[in-house]
Parts: C-alpha cells; structure tokens; sequence
C-alpha cells in the first residue's frame, strides 16, 4: 500500500475539516490544493476545447430548464469543429439515440454542408411525417413497410407554398436521407432496405433553369456597364480627393468646428478630402464604429456623422456588398462559371500574363530582316500591340476537370468595360480590407466587402458551411441591383444557364460545345438542365427542315443540293444562289401547295424569288444557272424550251444587265457550274 497516498488523503481531510496545522504543513496542503485545482481547470478546458477533439462528440445539457443536444465533429488542420443543434430530436424518444448514432456514424466522414443538408431534410420531411401522424413516440422496432409506404405517399401528396407538388427529385432525396442514416444506426440496416427508392428517373429534369431572353441579357450587360464605369469614376474620385487631404494635412488645416449638414463649409469637398485623409492615418483597416469614432477623434466622429454619414466615407476607400454585384456580373458573363465558383474565385487562380502566341491565338508573319536591332524592334512593337490574355481557372466541387477560361482582356469597344478594367478595380477596392479577412478562409478571394451590419469586418462570401451563393449579402445585393436598374428577376444560375443556351444557338445547336463550356460530364446534363424550350423547338425545327430538303435532294435526284452552296443562298430555294419568299406555296407549275418547291431553275420568272446582284459569288451562280439553261436546248424540244424556258431566261438577262461591273468582273474570276435544267 502506498503509505505517502494514505498521508496525503488524511492531511487533506484535516484540511477540509478546518483542524489547525502548522505553517509548513498548511503550505503544503496549499500547493497541493492548488496543483489539483489546476490540473480540474486544464482538463476541463482541454475537454471544452473543441479545436482539440479528437474525435465527434454527442452533448446533452440543461440550459435554463429547457435540454438541448448538440452534435460537434472535428474539422481538419485544427479549424473550429462543426456543431449541429439536434435538440429537435428529444421529441421523440423512442427514435433519438438510434438516429443521433447513426448520424454521427455517417457524419464522421462527410462534409459539414452534407450534415447540414441531410439534418435539415429530415427535419422538414421524416419527422414532420411522424409529427403529423401522431407517431412522435414510436420506437424503430415499430416502423414497418406500412410506414415506410404511407411516408412515400405524404412526400407524393405534399405540396409548395406556391400549390406546386414537389419536384421527383426532392422527394428520391428525402427517402434517400432517411436511408442513408437507418442503414447507419445500430439494428437499423434492414429497416433501411425497406425505404422505397423514389420516382425512376427523378434527376433528370422535366424543366430547365429559366434563362433570360436576348433583350433580358442585353439590358443586364448594359446596367453591368453602366455600373461599373460608375464604381471606376467613384473609385477615382476617392483617390483625388485622398492626395488633396494629405496635402490639406501637410498645410496645416483642421476640419470644420460645426459640422452640421447645414453648413456648406462642413460638407465642401474640402472638409471631405481632409476627413478622408484623416481617417485614412488613423484607421488603415476599415471604419470602425461611429462611438469608436467619437471616442477617439470627437470631431472627427461628428464630422463623419453630421455632414457626410459613414457610407459615403467608406465608399472612398473600399468595397461594400452592393458595390461587387456588377464586378461579380461582369465576370459570370464572360466566364459562364457556376455560382459558387465565381463567387469563390482566388488570385492564385488567375493569371494575367498569358502569353497569346503560347495558345494560337496570333501568328506571326515571317519577314526577311536586314539586321538582329530590325529584327528585335519589330517583335518589340509586336508585343506591345498584343497585350496577354488572361487565364481564369475555377474550382468547381464534384468536377472531374477544373474550369478554365482562356480570355481577351482588351476585347471591347471604345469605352467599354472591358476584363482587365474590371480586375484592377476588385483589386484596388480590396487591398485596403485583405490583411483584416476575420477568416484566412477568405483571404485569397478576390470579391471581399465590409459588413454593414453586426461586425463591421472584412469577409468574402458564404462560409466554411455555406456556399457562397447562398450568402445573404448576395441575394439581398443582388435583388438591390435588380431593382436598381429595373430588371427582370435575376440570378447567377439562370445567367450561366443564358450564357450556355446561346452557346448552343450560335454554334447551330451544337450540344458538345455548350457541354465543353459548361464543364458537364454527360451531354444529357447540359439538354436536361441547361437547354431551354426555345433551343429544344429551333433545334427540331432545324431537324425537321434537314430531313425536307434532304427529301427534295432525293426527288431531284441531286439536282438541287443547297450544302454545295449554304453560305449564298437560301435553303427552301429551289436554285442555288437565290432567295424565296414562301417556298411551300410556290406559284410555278407542276408545284403542290404545302410541299416544297422543286422549281430548280425557274426562280428568275417567279414573283417570290429575291436576288443579291451585289454579291459577287451569288452573281456566280446567275451566270452559272444561263450557262446551264443554254445547255438545255440539246435535251428538250424546241417547243417545250420556248415555253417554259425563254421567258426564264429574258428574266434572268434582264437581272443580270442591273449588276454593277464591278461585281460582275469580281464573280467572273470565279467559276461554278450547275447542273443541266428540264
């Protein structure tokens, strides 16, 4: 027995029964009272640390009469763990120990935005079920198929605020949670197997994201513009007017004693060019708040609030959430990026240098140079014409490739807001609030602003939880500038669903060069998702108009083929080179109403048929079309070419004498023959 443990219990009951000690004694039971009041206070601090857990923890407690239970799962590189309020779950006692085991389980390995997802589905979907059926007791023994097949059924039937049923989709997601965590509980793997799968093919969707019509998107393009010079004039001003405070400061001059919006000395430029200079030595970071203000600089802090008011002095120096939404517009345009990865760009991700001669964009045509100082001012000047372009790369989770736009900085007109523009001045308009992110999460992020609200702090948008599109300073920013410019509902999803779906219509329905740009997998993902109805019914329209002129090819044995000539002429037309008005009502002979003309060479005498004499290579194919009219007095009598074929023929002599010379001496360098008429 250790006799020294025995003597320290005893001396430490004398200690608590308050017997007297000697002064070496009671300074020995001092330390060692104190020795255990600190190892009390380190373990409960290292037990209350949860940047310390080593692994997830399940806590039950009593705060003000009311229990709460809290899950907390360790995050990686020693960031704050992730705690999810699961108190709901104390409503049912007979299924809240299987369910916050199995939870934790699956939750140990997984995402925090995927706990987060399925906790919250649950929430609004399983246990309000048993809520509404009185089974808020029920035990996990008792939920059987009958159970399971009547939650099937409420998920069928429940319906939107709006009336509209759920979306298949968002019910296969509810069964699939509630699968997921039963199969994850103790004794719950078969119960799990009894969860029906959902609606068959509940992925796909039935409709498309909404995209904006051309005069839609062109009206943003040009509220973006408009926006964005304003931000650079702005951003400008700012600076003029810090350089002409500094110098104020240098001359000796002090801001106004009364500041008051009703004198005009204490709103003058003047007095703001000194306020901001002042406020630029004293606060590097952003403005702090108005009474820290005060309390440092009275004046200072009645000027702020009484002439100018804090918005106006903090826009001179950095950017606001309102103030990003056109920055953040312009670069959803020009890449066609998801949401969050535009949101969650990075300059490490963005390189402005790109060398264009590197990626085919120029060639270089080769000289014979008398001498290297010819040689190398001419590459020189070569260069200085060409500025790089810029590589954008976005990270794009679940991708099996990452995002990466290849652009033209300088790729607009006169005046217009062009990429590089648009970079310098997020630059510019965040390199004051970078250093003070209130998360290194957010410290690369290319789009920073300052809260309004709460804490006035330096952050970028979403969080380690959230995704950035789903910020509340976005949305509420974004419907501002909606409204602000007096547009149609907008979002950065149905801009990037626009941006493909004009990728397609440009490219001839060309479904793999939308897929390419939108980074998808499966082209059924791009059809399905972002190919809107319009697209879909031109894209059968274009079918169904191939298969009609492929038809007439067939019935003409070749002799009208409008591939040869796409470029010049019109594909209803039954002779190449010219142009029709209605080719299913054609007035010429032999033709049925409702079926496309096979007039082939008769559209000089037809009423619908439209020319370009100013066009040289159509005028190629007039010329062409004689020669062959010509050749076909061999082949018909003389009868039946004076009939049907001279009139045809004084028609097109007669549109051929109103071609300019010029044209005609153009299309004459080239040659084309067609084939014989009759």
């Amino acid at each position: 027995m250790d006799h020294s443990n025995n003597h320290k219990i005893n001396e430490a009951k004398k200690y608590a029964s308050g017997a007297p000690l000697s002064n070496n004694k009671k300074e020995k039971r001092e330390n060692i009272a104190k020795n255990i009041v600190e190892q009390a206070r380190f373990r409960d601090a290292r037990q209350g640390s949860i940047e310390e857990l080593p692994s997830t923890r399940l806590e039950r407690l009593v705060l003000n009469n009311c229990e709460t239970l809290k899950a907390t799962f360790p995050q990686k590189g020693g960031a704050k763990p992730h705690e999810i309020d699961l108190t709901f779950l104390l409503k049912f006692p007979g299924l809240c120990d299987k369910f916050t085991q199995g939870f934790m389980k699956w939750g140990s390995n997984v995402a925090p935005n995927s706990r987060e997802n399925i906790i919250g589905d649950l929430r609004r979907n399983w246990f309000k079920f048993l809520t509404e059926k009185n089974l808020s007791l029920i035990t996990l023994d008792k939920i059987d198929e009958q159970i399971m097949a009547g939650f099937n059924q409420w998920l069928h039937r429940r319906t939107l605020k709006n009336g509209n049923p759920l979306n298949p989709n968002t019910i296969k997601t509810a069964l699939c949670n509630l699968k997921i965590v039963l199969q994850s509980a103790p004794g719950g793997r078969e119960l799990g197997e009894m969860v029906p799968r959902g609606p068959r093919l509940a992925h796909l969707k039935s409709n498309p994201t909404k995209v904006l019509t051309i005069d839609e998107l062109m009206a943003v393009v040009a509220a973006i513009e408009k926006e964005v010079l304003a931000l650079q004039e702005r951003w400008d001003t700012g600076r003029k007017l810090l350089e002409q405070g500094k110098q104020f400061i240098s001359e000796g001059k002090v801001l106004e004693p009364t500041p008051k919006k009703s004198n005009s000395a204490s709103c003058s430029v003047e007095n703001l060019a000194l306020t901001l200079a002042i406020v630029d030595q004293r606060y590097p970071a952003n403005l702090p708040d108005q009474d820290i203000i005060t309390n440092d600089d009275p004046l200072l802090g009645a000027t702020i609030q009484h002439a100018f008011g804090s918005g106006t002095i903090s826009n001179y120096l950095y950017a606001n959430g309102r103030d990003l939404v056109p920055l953040v517009l312009s670069i959803a345009v020009a890449t066609a990026f998801n949401p969050d990865t535009v949101l969650a760009l990075e300059w490490k991700n963005i390189d402005r240098k790109v060398d264009r001669l590197s990626n085919g964009r120029n060639s270089v045509q080769i000289k014979a140079i008398e001498s290297e100082e010819a040689e190398n001012a001419e590459f020189e000047e070569f260069q200085d014409k060409c500025s790089p372009l810029v590589k954008l790369t976005g990270n794009k989770p679940r991708a099996s490739r990452q995002l990466v736009r290849l652009l033209d900085p300088d790729a607009s007109g006169p005046g217009q807001v062009n990429l590089n523009l648009v970079l310098d001045l997020i630059f510019e308009m965040t390199a004051r609030i970078r250093p003070n992110v209130i998360d290194e999460f957010y410290t690369d992020r290319i789009f920073l602003f300052v809260q309004t609200v709460c804490s006035k702090l330096p952050k970028g948008y979403g969080s380690s939880l959230k995704g950035p599109s789903s910020d509340r300073v976005w949305y509420n920013s974004l419907q501002r500038f909606v409204l602000d410019n007096n547009l149609s509902p907008l979002s950065l999803k149905s801009l990037r669903a626009t941006m493909l779906d004009y990728v397609q219509l440009f490219n001839q329905g060309d479904l793999e060069a939308a897929r390419e740009i939108g980074n998808h997998k499966n082209r059924i993902t791009t059809w399905t998702h972002y190919t809107s109805d319009l697209v879909k019914r031109l894209l059968q329209e274009a079918v169904g108009e191939s298969m009609i002129v492929r038809g007439r090819w067939l019935d003409t044995k070749g002799s009208i083929d409008p591939r040869k000539f796409r470029e010049w002429t019109d594909k209803g037309c039954a002779t190449p080179g010219w142009a029709c008005l209605d080719p299913f009502d054609s007035p010429r002979p032999n033709q049925r109403n409702g079926r496309l003309c096979t007039a082939y060479g008769e559209c000089p005498d037809c009423p619908l048929a439209a020319a370009r004499i100013g066009n040289p290579r159509n005028v190629m194919l007039y010329e062409a079309l004689r020669r062959a009219i010509y050749r076909s007095i061999l082949r018909v009598t003389s009868v039946v070419w004076q009939q049907r074929w001279a009139p045809v023929l004084a028609a097109l002599d007669q549109l051929l004498a109103l071609i300019p010379s010029n044209v005609l001496d153009e299309s004459r360098k080239l040659t084309v023959d067609l084939p014989d008429v009759g």
